[in-house]
């Protein structure tokens, strides 16, 4: 599989021919990438409620992405308990002192708000720490189950603020695309 850039300088996904690619493959940088883009998309041709949906995985996704490669110090890896590779993402929670409870799976965007300090971890800048408490303040509430309502209850406001977050997430995503570090 290789990498290639949009027109708007995004990262995206190309997926080749051979067998090796056309085996899925957990990569949650273009996940993240794909989900903003098809949620921007949405949001645009009014269907608000998926729209919702896809920034909330857009948001975990880039920011998974963020952890893996920011958070070693938590070991921030695809290794589960007992060291064996998986397709998801696991950290050692500090604030747990039983070894076995220790390491954790980072579930949906609500489930893994109390990993999000480990991208901070004593550097002095504002801006991401600014993106981080406002992505988790306002995906405090999204559930992934969501996709099987009726969509009654869909709060207007609520997704103008997740946009704006998911959009302060893609833009962090971008900004270490081109830098390599976190601002």
């Amino acid at each position: 599989m290789a990498d290639a850039v949009s027109a708007r300088g995004h990262r995206i996904c190309v997926v080749g021919d051979d067998e090796e690619s056309k085996k899925a493959k957990t990569d949650y940088a273009c996940a993240g990438e794909r989900h903003y883009e098809d949620a921007s998309y949405l949001h645009r041709d009014g269907r608000q409620l998926n729209a919702d949906h896809l920034f909330g995985l857009a948001v975990e996704c880039l920011l998974k992405a963020l952890l893996l490669r920011f958070g070693g110090t938590n070991n921030v890896s695809m290794t589960g308990r007992g060291g064996t590779e998986t397709e998801r993402l696991w950290w050692d929670d500090p604030a747990e002192s039983n070894d076995k409870k220790k390491r954790k799976m980072l579930g949906h965007i609500n489930e893994m708000r109390q990993a999000l300090p480990l991208l901070v971890g004593g550097r002095p800048g504002p801006a991401l720490t600014e993106a981080l408490t406002r992505v988790s303040e306002d995906f405090e509430e999204w559930r992934a189950e969501e996709r099987y309502t009726d969509g009654t209850h869909l709060d207007l406001g609520l997704l103008a603020r997740r946009r704006e977050a998911a959009t302060l997430a893609h833009e962090l995503h971008v900004h270490v695309q081109f830098t390599g570090k976190l601002p």
